[in-house]
């Protein structure tokens, strides 16, 4: 069962008798107020000029107050009765064990005013540590995260940019082969001149007669010539038609490459700003967690 107001929790007392009503209802109020923190992060201790007098810690985390021990020489109990105003310290785990906040206050004679010890109060920070801790390993694993993000943003960049130059390169391979297929439709042109100017060559040997014959035979050669000439080119076309359809294939995926990598690059720096945003939080967490 949880702890409640009512709860009362023993006093480790010396029997030490101030002079201070304050004094006196710490000692009838300090029970009740510990009850209030369930879970026993609170402590209180009382000194005179001398000694530890008084210690109220239900789960034995002030192990630094022993109750008729003298207590250190040049800390904060000397300190507070020698300057007759507060003191809180903060003290790292590596001390006792435990983070703790601890804050001492002079107690005053009610007659002659001077201080004749000193009230504690000790906090201890464990789920203030735990949440610097956290922070700690949140900001690590989101920094590792955002240099992974702008590597990835980085290598987008750069295959975007390769795209480009890939998608200009295709372009340039589509316009030469346009440019082949021009200049092969001018080269059958060619050929059905050379092949017209072969049959009147062929006609006038004709009729020539024998006079003609051996210019009839150069005649045939040439249409002959220019016919194999035109099938040829109109080879050379088909197969320049089939790559110009390859490349222009090429060509639209090489564009959907490069809009898929423009938007991996867009969507890697969106994540990279949110990044450095929870990174942010996780540094106001941290400044959280120092003040509590």
């Amino acid at each position: 069962m949880k702890n409640t107001i009512q709860d009362q929790i023993a006093i480790e007392d010396t029997g030490v008798v101030l002079n201070s009503k304050l004094y006196q209802s710490f000692l009838i109020m300090l029970p009740k107020m510990a009850a209030l923190f369930t879970d026993r992060t609170v402590g209180f201790y009382a000194t005179d000029r001398e000694k530890f007098i008084m210690k109220i810690d239900p789960l034995n985390r002030v192990s630094f107050v022993k109750p008729g021990q003298p207590f250190a020489k040049g800390g904060a109990a000397d300190y507070v009765m020698d300057s007759r105003q507060p003191l809180a310290v903060e003290l790292g785990a590596e001390v006792y064990g435990l983070p703790l906040r601890v804050s001492c206050f002079p107690l005053f004679d009610d007659d002659t005013q001077e201080v004749i010890g000193t009230f504690g109060v000790v906090i201890t920070r464990h789920n203030a540590e735990a949440m610097k801790e956290m922070a700690a390993s949140f900001m690590n694993g989101l920094t590792e995260i955002s240099a992974a993000i702008q590597q990835t943003a980085a290598s987008a960049a750069s295959i975007n940019a390769s795209e480009q130059k890939l998608n200009q390169h295709i372009a340039e391979i589509q316009q030469s082969a346009s440019e082949i297929i021009s200049i092969l439709d001018s080269i059958k042109s060619i050929a059905d001149q050379t092949k017209m100017l072969g049959l009147n060559a062929a006609i006038e040997a004709a009729r020539a007669g024998d006079a003609g014959k051996g210019f009839g035979v150069v005649a045939e050669e040439i249409r002959k010539l220019s016919e194999s000439s035109k099938q040829t080119a109109e080879g050379i076309g088909k197969l320049t038609r089939i790559i110009e359809e390859k490349i222009s294939i090429a060509g639209e995926s090489s564009r959907a490459t490069v809009q898929a990598s423009e938007e991996q690059a867009a969507a890697s720096q969106e994540i990279s700003a949110s990044i450095e945003e929870l990174l942010a939080n996780a540094n106001r967490l941290n400044e959280l967690a120092e003040n509590i």
